[in-house]
């Protein structure tokens, strides 16, 4: 008998582009547990907090579980404030976080808040799979036309971050069965405000190890006027077969 199980190729690049002097993005890059955090910009602490989320996350055991990593998640929102508590300074800051955790049994739990965001590749086809978390999108969800949200005052702003809200935003989830040669993709909006989905799929789907494709996007982000902090990891999905002896 064999059993089936799945491991990450994973690899992160992070890059403070061609028009900030910081870099306010962080990231995690485990053997099951990959996250992206981007820290507010405009807002004092933006680096802080997203440090803060990524080290949280790390340090909270989260499984690949839905109700795990949301829990995660609002552990990271309540590290945040209890920071931000210490400093009148920092009473705003906030960040975004999108995760991902594999169990290696078959199974891919992804997780978001705020619009750093997750794409599935899979049958050279490109999904994104979180939705960005700005008030223009909570209004067409709430049934308002896209024409009608966009022209709303602050349509652009973030509607869920990490921190800065009294109470935790309501974390999305997502689960997939794991495929062998599946892609994913974290990033934060300094790549994908930068590039297309169809730019980003052609990078994907070239299939360079996930660590060439994750310096080929923050290239390819940068010539575009890398006006924001970029911030990828690219993840394979990969098979094994492990043998039992009877």
């Amino acid at each position: 008998m064999s059993r089936r199980n799945f491991r990450l190729d994973a690899d992160a690049r992070t890059h403070v582009g061609r028009r900030r002097r910081r870099n306010e993005d962080a990231f995690l890059l485990t053997e099951d547990l990959l996250a992206v955090a981007d820290g507010l910009g405009g807002h004092p602490g933006g680096d802080l907090a997203s440090a803060l989320a990524v080290e949280s996350l790390h340090s909270s055991g989260a499984a690949a579980d839905p109700e795990s990593l949301r829990g995660a998640f609002v552990d990271a929102h309540r590290a945040v404030q209890r920071r931000a508590a210490e400093d009148p300074g920092l009473a705003e800051m906030s960040t975004t976080l999108c995760a991902l955790a594999l169990d290696p049994a078959g199974q891919v739990i992804l997780a978001n808040v705020g619009d750093s965001r997750i794409y599935r590749f899979t049958g050279d086809r490109l999904e994104q799979v979180t939705w960005d978390h700005n008030w223009a999108n909570e209004y067409v969800r709430m049934g308002m036309s896209s024409a009608a949200a966009r022209r709303m005052q602050g349509a652009d702003s973030l509607s869920r971050v990490i921190g800065v809200f009294p109470e935790p935003c309501e974390v999305d989830t997502w689960s997939f069965d794991a495929g062998d040669g599946d892609r994913y993709l974290l990033a934060s909006d300094g790549l994908t405000r930068e590039l297309p989905d169809t730019d980003i799929a052609e990078l994907l789907a070239a299939g360079e190890p996930s660590g060439e494709t994750a310096t080929e996007l923050v290239e390819a982000a940068n010539d575009r006027g890398g006006h924001d902090n970029i911030t990828v990891i690219v993840a394979d999905v990969a098979a094994l077969e492990r043998r039992r002896l009877l």
